[in-house]
């Protein structure tokens, strides 16, 4: 197996232009492609709204065509999916693409089955937010009863200019670009958790302003997630590091930190405990990113980032299902890194938490709706930038709500129809600022019953584990920490600052 390999590129020429602006610019979502933090705005070259008549008079046209009122929705909310060499199964570019698939268009956009947003739209704003309005789907379902006229090609919208496959998104070429070891994934075999750790050769600390995850082979990797092991200030994790490494309390909960089960097997307990020590001694685990069906990378808007530590080392926790067809060797997956330029550093870093209980996760056989809650107290005025939730087979709904030492809990998102092939972030147009010792309160519920069409099997009892036969319940949230005056400095110009 070769050694991993850590390149440093030279200064970009920027090929294609991208550059974020403030909430009110109208911008276009990338499905199924790239979180959005803090909902800064893509406007780039290749990524050019169309402002169409629905979205504009905001009322159905009596006479829908393709060019005028559909091409405009397909482009905002569909393409990014649906185009040649993307997950979705057909393409929607051109009339021609669209015309064989009206009956399943229709029938996917009135259960709001597509585009993926699974949430409770009346909870909540989202920015970028691709779901459809109740006047776009009526657009197109009259559209197609009326026979899916196509319209005068003069009032359709450009087409727009996607990057290549396998390229990166955001328009100029990563600092830094790590792979992982090379793994051999054989065509029949069990699912596979390697966690291979890279030396990043950071010699400085340096602030991330975008990353991305480029896997190897997609008809096999179920998804990468990315952290990086170094003294981090973590503010989530200074306490937990200060605490006896040794209590298995305390062990279990590292093990969540660091995104994984507690060992069972004795060698790799023990050598889970080492790695331990070594986080209670600074080596603090910060995930990065990740790669799933619906992301694969993250940027940041000015005054915000990541941070990447000097001397850091990557970790990337991939999981492999082998689909019988072939083996694949030498599988690798690739990052790339655009940093902040040397010695900035925004005034907000962004951490991300993931939010779960490992022990309080008992779904019994047939179970439809067995529930289970975690909790994280923040230690910090803080405002909460994205959540994400995380269910296999038998997940059914995740919300999330804030509970405030001396206030109401507020419901902040309710992600009332998971789907477990979608790994959807939904980042707040107005993330809500809470006040030190608020507790972040994530409910998951599992249905475990033959009603439940993709349950494996209804009469398991079902646990956490990697597998996605067991169970997860994880909520993913992103968020920065604020001072005291910059909280106080909100609650003035917001005094019920939610997001709702």
């Amino acid at each position: 197996m070769r050694s991993p390999e850590s390149t440093v590129l030279p200064s970009p020429e920027i090929c294609i232009r991208i550059q974020i602006y403030g909430r009110d610019t109208p911008a276009c979502y990338v499905s199924g492609m790239i979180r959005w933090k803090s909902g800064a705005l893509l406007s780039a070259a290749f990524m050019v709204c169309a402002a169409g008549s629905v979205a504009a008079a905001n009322v159905v046209p009596a006479n829908p065509t393709f060019a005028k009122d559909i091409l405009p929705i397909f482009e905002r909310s569909c393409q990014s999916c649906h185009r040649p060499g993307q997950m979705g199964p057909f393409s929607l570019l051109t009339y021609d693409d669209a015309r064989p698939w009206l009956r399943s268009i229709r029938s996917k956009v009135e259960t709001r089955y597509m585009p993926p947003w699974h949430l409770d739209r009346t909870v909540g704003e989202y920015d970028p937010d691709p779901s459809l309005s109740d006047v776009e789907i009526q657009t197109i379902v009259k559209w197609i009863d009326n026979g899916a006229p196509r319209g005068d090609l003069k009032d359709a919208p450009p087409p727009l200019q996607w990057p290549a496959d396998g390229t990166w998104q955001f328009g100029e070429q990563p600092d830094l670009i790590i792979r992982s070891p090379k793994i051999d994934v054989p065509a029949q075999a069990a699912d596979m958790y390697p966690e291979p750790e890279v030396a990043s050769g950071m010699t400085e600390d340096r602030y991330i302003k975008w990353i991305q995850v480029l896997p190897g082979d997609t008809k096999i990797t179920h998804h990468v997630l990315v952290f990086s092991i170094g003294v981090t200030p973590a503010a989530d994790a200074t306490s937990t590091a200060s605490r006896d490494t040794d209590s298995g309390a305390d062990i279990v909960s590292l093990a969540a930190l660091f995104g994984r089960e507690l060992p069972t097997d004795s060698a790799e307990l023990a050598a889970f405990r080492a790695q331990v020590a070594q986080f209670a001694h600074g080596g603090v685990p910060t995930m990065l990113t990740e790669y799933a069906r619906g992301n694969d990378g993250d940027i940041f808007q000015s005054g915000e980032g990541k941070l990447l530590a000097k001397d850091a080392t990557i970790r990337f926790q991939i999981h492999y299902h082998p689909n019988g067809e072939r083996a694949v060797i030498g599988d690798q997956a690739t990052i790339g890194i655009k940093f902040w330029p040397s010695g900035y550093k925004p005034k907000h870093l962004i951490q991300t938490r993931n939010i779960q209980n490992i022990s309080g996760l008992a779904i019994a056989p047939g179970d439809s709706n067995s529930r289970s809650d975690a909790y994280f107290t923040l230690t910090e005025p803080s405002r909460i930038v994205s959540f994400q939730p995380h269910m296999h087979y038998r997940g059914k709904r995740m919300t999330l709500e804030a509970i405030p030492p001396n206030g109401s809990p507020q419901l902040l998102t309710d992600v009332n129809r998971f789907v477990w092939t979608w790994q959807i972030t939904y980042p707040y147009k107005n993330p809500p600022a809470f006040p030190k010792g608020t507790v972040l309160h994530v409910t998951a519920y599992h249905d475990n019953s033959a009603a439940n069409k993709e349950n494996p099997d209804p009469s398991a009892f079902v646990g956490w584990g990697n597998r996605t036969v067991d169970e997860m319940n994880i909520g993913w949230v992103d968020y920065y920490t604020i001072t005291e005056e910059e909280y106080a400095a909100l609650q003035r110009e917001q005094p019920h600052a939610s997001n709702e």
